[in-house]
């Protein structure tokens, strides 16, 4: 039996649940039939709720957040983290539900350090050995060839 958008109001747990069904690619037909609703007032909810209406649609944010976001997820890697994994499945209700619940680490990469300190620390970390000739700007020293001594 479906429930019509009427009879049915929209609760936190619904919005998790089509949270759940987006994460695991449903359709939206697919989502409405795990709800056990008809299409159609998923859609309704999706014109009448700017909650569930973002979830299909995500606001875009702008080039300085997207750097910002960027950087902390290298940050984040560079350092590592532990990770919340919850596995959840349909019941014979038809519900979705919690199965287990798993607290992962996730180790720091040393690709993700060394990216991090070449840009944040430049020429202490960049990796580049000076030619003859050239200077390091940065702390002043000059490399000088080596003096060819003539034969006499």
């Amino acid at each position: 039996m479906m429930i019509t958008a009427v009879r049915l109001d929209v609760t936190q747990d619904t919005i998790e649940n089509i949270k759940l069904c987006i994460e695991c690619g449903y359709s939206e037909r697919k989502t409405a039939e795990k709800l056990g609703i008809s299409r159609a007032t998923l859609r309704k909810w999706k014109q009448h709720y700017s909650v569930i209406r973002r979830l299909y649609k995500p606001e875009e944010f702008t080039d300085e957040e997207k750097v910002r976001q960027v950087e902390d997820a290298l940050l984040k890697r560079a350092i590592g983290y532990t990770q919340t994994e919850i596995t959840r499945q349909i019941g014979k209700d038809g519900k979705l539900g919690v199965v287990k619940t798993v607290e992962k680490q996730v180790m720091p990469s040393t690709t993700a350090q060394i990216f991090w300190l070449k840009n944040r620390c430049g020429y202490e970390w960049d990796g580049k050995v000076p030619q003859d000739g050239e200077e390091e700007n940065e702390r002043g020293i000059v490399v000088l060839p080596e003096r060819e001594e003539n034969e006499e």
